[in-house]
């Protein structure tokens, strides 16, 4: 049996290209001790893979070249030597652009399938970008009922939920920025935004935010960077947060941008300012598990929207990955590449 894979063989120079990859077949690896072979079904397109790409990678080490791209995955476990995964099972965690995934069972989390929600549903707001957006507003920016919210990139996959989650919490005021009309719209009429700024349509966008938020940001989750984070950090409120969970706007940039002018303001209002990654709590079980709960519940009582774009096919991978850096989807990019198989299957 072979497991088809989509391969790095240059590093890219921004945008990701077509020719930066190879697609290949290999003998597929069996799982040893304690490792499992997962069955890919849905692999998540994350603007964080463009770092992996890169050769100092980001915040995990870059893909050498040669091997499979990675990337979060929906899959099912097909074999297994593992005491904690059963075969059939369907899991989320960290593998690769390929049809099969052989790693270890601690590389993989169980999903509770839920007769509420679809399979993709779990690559989405029941899998890591919920919890990022959980995690990021109630954990990291210590969000209390009153507050003042701005979040970028707000009709994205985590921004959408963000300010969902700040309204649900109490938040008294919730500002998005995205990039045209349509998402502006759909950040307010389908995420309940309060009012969302056209980050392409504004001339002064530290204006524009002043004029939203006229009180100061007491919280600002960031996932863009550059020029928007800047903006933000011109109208912090005393004792202000800013979460940080990706730097988008640097991902395909050819040289380092600079960082921004105006963080003398963090010790003026007594701001603090954190990145943080969502795979620090992934070990913790009871936590996500908890989380998660919650969520589910939220949208069930019809608190919490979502939406994910679904993909379809293996070869199509590359092109669709583009389409986080072109703005060409709505919420969750991910590209299905098989269907589950029963026991297990959605």
């Amino acid at each position: 049996m072979t497991s088809r894979h989509w391969v790095l063989v240059n590093r890219p120079r921004g945008a990701l290209k077509r020719t930066d990859l190879e697609r290949t077949s290999r003998p597929l690896l069996l799982p040893g001790d304690d490792e499992v072979l997962v069955r890919v079904l849905y692999l998540a397109m994350d603007p964080a893979i463009r770092g992996f790409m890169n050769a100092t990678g980001n915040y995990a080490a870059p893909v050498a070249i040669g091997d499979p791209v990675r990337g979060m995955v929906l899959g099912q476990v097909v074999r297994s030597r593992s005491t904690t995964l059963s075969e059939g099972q369907v899991v989320w965690g960290f593998g690769s652009w390929s049809d099969y995934v052989s790693g270890p069972a601690t590389q993989f989390h169980p999903v509770s399938l839920d007769a509420d929600f679809d399979l993709p549903a779990y690559a989405h707001v029941l899998g890591t970008i919920g919890l990022t957006a959980y995690y990021g507003l109630i954990d990291i920016a210590a969000l209390a009922p009153g507050d003042t919210v701005l979040v970028s990139a707000a009709a994205g996959a985590v921004g959408s939920l963000v300010g969902q989650i700040a309204k649900i919490k109490g938040a008294s005021r919730v500002v998005g920025i995205a990039g045209g009309a349509a998402k502006c719209a759909l950040a307010v009429e389908r995420y309940g935004y309060d009012s969302c700024i056209d980050y392409k349509a504004v001339e002064d966008l530290s204006g524009a935010i002043g004029h939203a938020l006229p009180n100061g940001i007491d919280v600002h989750f960031e996932s863009v960077g550059g020029a928007i984070l800047e903006a933000a950090i011109d109208h912090l409120s005393k004792n202000a947060r800013v979460a940080i969970c990706g730097l988008i706007s640097r991902y395909n940039a050819a040289h380092a941008e600079g960082g921004p002018s105006n963080l003398w303001n963090l010790v003026v209002k007594t701001a603090q300012i954190r990145g943080f990654l969502v795979s620090d709590i992934l070990g913790r079980s009871d936590r996500t598990v908890a989380m998660l709960e919650v969520i589910a519940c939220w949208i069930k009582q019809g608190k919490l929207n979502y939406d994910v774009d679904v993909r379809e096919g293996f070869d199509t991978i590359p092109d669709v990955y583009n389409c986080l850096f072109k703005g060409t989807h709505t919420g969750r990019l991910i590209v299905k590449i098989a269907d589950p198989e029963s026991p297990g299957g959605g």
